[in-house]
């Protein structure tokens, strides 16, 4: 609850994630120990415990607590994975690709496109784990363009998701879900995420898409958009559309040396 109400006032980048619960650690901690002073002056001392409770759980939730909280979140390894690609794109690039999606939204038929948001996701090799030398996840490039969805930089392995599905077979993948129960209960039982991590996402979605990005027949990204009305995909998008934008967007990607 508090990541999702952080995100909506616009924190976005893990330095700010991070102050901003060191300020609310701070501000704990001094109302608490305000509020021990008052209590001893009135000679209240075992009253004085429950606001010393909070001075030690502020003491725990900045030291410790606050960075596996902005670690899971915002892991490091994702922000400069993230921050030198967007280098290596520059500015402009990042501009003409959320222009590109905002452009392709447009051409979809026969659906309200104000529910419409898409975004792109490239194949980035993830730090090991001691299970697996060497894994692959799908990292968000852009911000969602349209009324939905979260912000860059968001990793996605690719057993997870209609986009890891994507990734996997190298074909255009789709899904429409009837209800939030629906979406909830295959998300876990058939895209490989846990209810928490399902919860995470935008779950009034109820049509998606996902369209891989070709170079040299190998998969490096994923083109991906949903909408809030149901059954919308895959009838409102014209395959050859899809096509020859994934080829741009391979084209822009390729030019940086992005993939």
């Amino acid at each position: 609850m508090l990541i999702a109400v952080l995100r909506l006032l616009g924190i976005r980048t893990r330095r700010q994630f991070r102050l901003t619960l060191r300020a609310l650690a701070i501000m704990l901690g001094v109302g608490s120990g305000y509020a021990i002073e008052i209590l001893i002056e009135n000679h209240l001392f075992w009253w004085s415990a429950l606001p010393f409770t909070f001075v030690v759980f502020s003491t725990f939730f900045e030291f410790i607590l606050a960075d596996l909280i902005t670690e899971h979140n915002y892991p490091i390894e994702t922000e400069e994975k993230l921050d030198l690609l967007e280098r290596q794109l520059g500015i402009r690039a990042v501009e003409t690709i959320s222009e590109k999606l905002e452009r392709m939204i447009q051409t979809f038929r026969a659906c309200d496109r104000s529910c419409m948001s898409g975004t792109l996701h490239i194949i980035v090799e993830l730090a090991p784990v001691p299970e697996t030398r060497t894994r692959f996840g799908l990292l968000q490039l852009t911000n969602y363009v349209g009324p939905r969805g979260g912000s860059k930089g968001r990793i996605t392995t690719l057993d997870q998701g209609i986009i890891g599905r994507c990734a996997r077979t190298g074909k255009a993948e789709y899904v429409n879900f009837s209800d939030e129960y629906e979406y909830r209960r295959r998300m876990v039982e058939e895209f490989g995420f846990s209810m928490e991590q399902a919860d995470s996402r935008t779950t009034i979605a109820r049509s998606y898409i996902a369209v891989p990005l070709f170079l040299n027949s190998r998969v490096v990204g994923v083109l991906y958009f949903f909408s809030t009305e149901p059954q919308v995909f895959p009838h409102a998008a014209r395959e050859s559309n899809l096509a020859e934008s994934a080829q741009d967007l391979v084209a822009i990607l390729r030019t940086a040396s992005i993939v």
